[in-house]
Parts: C-alpha cells; structure tokens; sequence
C-alpha cells in the first residue's frame, strides 16, 4: 500500500519539481546564453546557470504548491487507496 502511496506522490511532483526547471531552463538557453554572454563573466557562468536551475525549481515548486486541483486529485487518489 506504501508503495502505491509513494507512486502517487512522484507522479504528482516529479513533473512538477525536477522535470519543469529542466524544461524552462533549457527552452531558454538561447535567452539565457545571450543574457551571460552580456553581463556575467566566462568564469562564472556556471554558477549563473545553477542559479537559474535552482530559481526555476522555486518557481515551479511554488506553482505545484498552489496547484488546488492537482494537489485534490492527488489527495484524492491517496485517499482511495486506503
């Protein structure tokens, strides 16, 4: 039962948290590329990018958060399985 439990939550976030950032920043990068190649230094930019990685995770970890439908399907689909 634990297990099921388990799988919703990862089918609920993982879109969400970790596949989402991934896909704004890469969606991006042309954007993004231009924008440090203006104002951040070679020698920096890969803390410019994990900068950008870890803000666009807070955007779409607040976005899953205020999800009311998506977090009343996921309760919802918990509360079948007990």
């Amino acid at each position: 039962m634990e297990r099921k439990k388990l799988k919703a939550y990862f089918d609920y976030f993982l879109p969400r948290e970790v596949v989402g950032p991934v896909i704004i920043v890469f969606s991006l990068e042309g954007v993004i590329s231009g924008l440090f190649d203006l104002y951040v230094p070679q020698s920096s930019a890969t803390i410019g990018w994990g900068l950008i990685f870890v803000l666009s995770i807070i955007l779409v970890g607040y976005w899953g958060r205020i999800d009311e439908k998506g977090l009343e399907e996921l309760e919802e689909r918990i509360e079948d399985m007990d």
